[in-house]
């Protein structure tokens, strides 16, 4: 059987037959796939290639990530052209960023064309040593979690399976056996976000109440839910203050976010966001109520979160915004706005579901474009097919 082969792979291959310019770095949360898609892009380079990980006691050797690029300069010479160097896991070196970019300072002086991809398992670590160093030196790719047509290709899901158990390709052989799905799930991305990204990246008073936070926001994903409940469901939960900065570093890992309510004055925090996680299999793990015999509120639910965490994968690293819109009575399950355009989006799973919220909207916002997705409009495997840009 072929390997899944994803659109990045392709990106990838793009940028490595560009002029060298800057460093590929390769982000994204957990388990979605990051080193395979470097490993198929570089099946078959005509340039020499150094792979090296610092998964492992190789992370804290003196002059390890030295080493590896003085072996990629050795390669090019040899070649007399170019090599490429991969560097995974970087985020386990001590002062990972400042290396890389003296060494990369040093090829731009002497031109000489080592292509870099640097990449790991923890984002919020490697963001923080993007930012702090690298600023102007690298170009981003973002792989977030797999989509419906994606696992509809590779595993043969359908439509059922995907809004119960997300796009995770590494939890697809145990969909049939909740207990194992389960285990992988808390084992290999929701715990290693808490214990190793997050602790590594700053001290925590409070590291339970990280995990509630993150089981009590993606528990009510799609659904507005005020800091103040939030707080009454949360033992110990201090201030807003904390529960606002622990939903932030849990959107920079790619696992939960808050959208705000939209609005085309200036942004302001406000106090009852909406719960969204990136893919439905984060809140089926924390105890959303999601199963193939789900209520149909439950299903209504399951689903507008399906939409929601399509529509946030889709506008990582672009410049759409996704929010929220209500005003009284009316509601508009999400907004997705660019520079040029606004787009409200309706998500239905009941014949009788009444569109009054997006009337409402384009009342208030005239140029306003209106989807509604599922029951009466867009089949929900065809908009889980479209990104942003289509939209």
């Amino acid at each position: 059987m072929q390997p899944f082969v994803r659109q990045h792979v392709r990106q990838v291959q793009q940028r490595l037959q560009e002029p060298r310019s800057t460093i590929l770095a390769i982000t994204g949360p957990r388990q979605v796939g990051k080193t395979t898609i470097v490993r198929q892009a570089l099946d078959g380079a005509q340039a020499p290639v150094v792979y090296r990980t610092a998964d492992g006691i190789l992370a804290d050797e003196p002059g390890w990530i030295g080493g590896a690029w003085l072996e990629a300069r050795s390669l090019a010479q040899q070649a007399q052209g170019t090599a490429v160097l991969v560097l995974d896991e970087i985020q386990k070196v001590p002062l990972w960023s400042d290396q890389v970019k003296r060494y990369w300072d040093e090829d731009t002086w002497h031109k000489r064309d080592i292509r870099v991809i640097i990449l790991g398992s923890s984002v919020v670590l490697l963001n923080h040593g993007l930012r702090e160093s690298l600023a102007g030196r690298f170009e981003r790719i973002h792989v977030m979690p797999w989509s419906f047509s994606e696992m509809h290709d590779a595993f043969g899901w359908d439509l059922e399976t995907y809004a119960i158990y997300g796009g995770y390709p590494g939890s697809a052989p145990f969909q049939h056996d909740h207990a194992r799905w389960l285990a992988y799930m808390q084992d290999s991305i929701i715990e290693p976000v808490v214990l190793k990204d997050m602790l590594q990246r700053q001290r925590i008073d409070k590291p339970f109440l990280l995990r509630d936070t993150l089981k009590v926001g993606a528990r009510t994903s799609g659904r507005e839910i005020s800091y103040t409940k939030m707080i009454g469901e949360l033992p110990d939960a201090g201030n807003t203050s904390t529960l606002v900065h622990y939903l932030q570093m849990f959107e920079e890992a790619g696992l939960l976010c808050a959208l705000s309510k939209y609005t085309r004055a200036v942004m302001k925090r406000r106090s009852s966001p909406k719960m969204q996680v990136f893919t439905n299999a984060i809140a089926t793990a924390c105890g959303a109520p999601w199963h193939y015999e789900m209520s149909p509120a439950d299903r209504g639910r399951c689903y507008e979160s399906l939409v929601g965490g399509h529509l946030r994968s889709a506008v990582q690293g672009t410049l759409f915004t996704l929010s929220w819109w209500r005003d009284g009575n009316d509601e508009v399950d999400y907004v997705l706005h660019s520079p040029t355009k606004t787009v409200a989006i309706e998500v239905s799973t009941s014949p009788s579901h009444h569109q009054r919220g997006l009337a409402a909207f384009v009342n208030r916002f005239p140029d306003a474009t209106t989807i509604l997705v599922g029951e009466g409009g867009i089949p929900f495997d065809v908009f889980l097919g479209m990104n942003a840009k289509d939209l």
